[in-house]
């Protein structure tokens, strides 16, 4: 939430779907997210519907129809179509997560303007330097981060 207030600089809605097809919440859960500034969203549905999924569907289909900009966090390549359509307007559309585990769908959409925010190292979001196994830029490349 603190990234994408400094990088983006407005007001945001912070939502996290949660599966609650089995009739409970995980309260101490819950509550952490809302403590976090985080709204929970509990979904239910039929055994086999991945709800969560649909969801955020939903609410990225809904967005479409407002003048809004959305940082999605997810790797998941369910939501392509919905992210794409999000793009070539006047809004920003982001990723927020490991850029090496995002959906190889979203690369072509870089092009078209989707950015894609480091939860490590862009929105800081861990208090130490996580064993990621990624790519690195040479002429970003520290040596003494491996000794």
């Amino acid at each position: 939430m603190a990234h994408c207030k400094q990088v983006w600089d407005q007001p945001r809605k912070a939502l996290f779907f949660l599966n609650a097809s089995s009739g409970n919440l995980p309260m101490p859960f819950v509550q952490a997210l809302m403590a976090m500034g985080l709204r929970p969203v509990p979904l239910s549905g039929p055994p086999g519907m991945k709800v969560v999924d649909v969801g955020i569907q939903r609410m990225l289909d809904a967005i479409a129809a407002r003048e809004a900009d959305v940082v999605l966090g997810s790797h998941d390549g369910d939501f392509l179509p919905h992210v794409q359509a999000l793009l070539g307007t006047e809004r920003r559309v982001a990723l927020l997560g490991f850029p090496e585990f995002v959906n190889a769908g979203y690369v072509e959409l870089r092009e078209q303007g989707l950015e894609v925010f480091d939860l490590e190292h862009d929105a800081q979001a861990f208090n130490q330097p996580l064993p990621r196994v990624r790519i690195l830029d040479i002429e970003s490349f520290d040596p003494q981060a491996f000794l």
